[in-house]
């Protein structure tokens, strides 16, 4: 836990009101934007992109699942070695604001990449 001086009603541990308010707040957890990110794509549905492209080459919408799966998967440490601009991006963003739980996960993302015995 961590604690944090608050206005009155921004604390809902907050006994009595007072100009500001010493409460606790959870820790940051360093998957939320991950599970924030998962929660808006489920906005999006991507069956009929990948039914349109299985349809126009002539693949299995199956083999075309899989391999946007594989691409996803592979990405961390395809950025290794090409450092995709969109990770590149992410980073300098988390940067500029200081965001170093999203800075450290970027890396650990990378890093776990790198060491996969599956892509060597």
């Amino acid at each position: 836990m961590t604690w944090c001086l608050t206005r009155p009603t921004a604390c809902a541990r907050a006994k009595r009101p007072q100009s500001g308010t010493l409460c606790q707040m959870a820790a940051r957890d360093s998957n939320q934007n991950f599970r924030d990110s998962v929660a808006l794509s489920r906005l999006v549905d991507p069956r009929p992109t990948l039914e349109n492209l299985a349809r126009n080459t002539g693949l299995a919408y199956e083999d075309v699942v899989h391999h946007a799966l594989v691409r996803y998967a592979s990405s961390g440490a395809e950025a290794l070695l090409a450092w995709e601009p969109y990770a590149l991006r992410e980073v300098i963003a988390a940067r500029k604001v200081e965001d170093w739980a999203k800075v450290g996960a970027i890396i650990d993302w990378l890093e776990a990449g790198l060491e996969s015995s599956e892509w060597h």
